[in-house]
C-alpha cells in the first residue's frame, strides 16, 4: 500500500496512534470537543512534518489541521516506538511509514459481522463432525 503525501499520524493521551489517509479524512473524523479538551498530543505528516490540530470555533465547531515549518522525524519515530511497546506488545516495532501502512491495512480490512462469524464456526464444527 502506497501512502499518500498527506497521510496523517495522530497520537492521543494514551499514546495510541490514529492514521488517516489524508487531512480531509482526519478533520472529518476527529471531533472538535476532543481537540478542545487536549485529547490529541501530537500530529505528524508521514515524513515527520509537525502538524497542528485546533478547534477555533470551540468544541462544537470544525477541526483545523495545519502544517508547520517544523520537521521532527526523530520525535515521530520515538512516539511510534512507544506506541508499539504499549499497544502492540510482543510484535517487533515498525518504522513510522510501515506502521502507518500496517494500521491503515488493518483498519480497512472487511470485518465479518457477528452472524458471519457464528455461521463460520457452525460450518467448521459441522465439517469436523461435531454436529452429532
Amino acid at each position: 500500500m502506497e501512502l499518500r503525501p498527506d497521510t496523517v499520524l495522530v497520537f492521543d493521551r494514551d499514546e495510541d496512534l490514529l492514521v488517516f489517509e489524508s487531512f480531509v479524512h482526519a478533520t472529518n473524523w476527529i471531533e472538535a470537543i476532543d481537540v478542545d479538551e487536549g485529547e490529541y498530543t501530537a500530529a505528524y505528516s508521514s515524513d515527520g512534518g509537525v502538524l497542528t490540530l485546533s478547534a477555533p470555533e470551540g468544541p462544537e465547531g470544525s477541526v483545523v489541521l495545519a502544517r508547520t515549518d517544523v520537521v521532527d522525524l526523530s520525535n515521530l519515530e520515538q512516539r511510534v516506538a512507544r506506541y508499539w511497546h504499549r499497544h502492540q506488545a510482543g510484535r517487533p516495532p515498525l518504522d513510522p511509514l510501515q506502521t502507518a501502512r500496517f494500521l491503515m491495512e488493518r483498519d480497512n480490512k472487511p470485518r465479518r459481522s457477528w452472524m458471519g462469524r457464528l455461521t463460520g464456526l457452525l460450518r467448521r464444527d459441522t465439517a469436523q463432525g461435531g454436529g452429532n
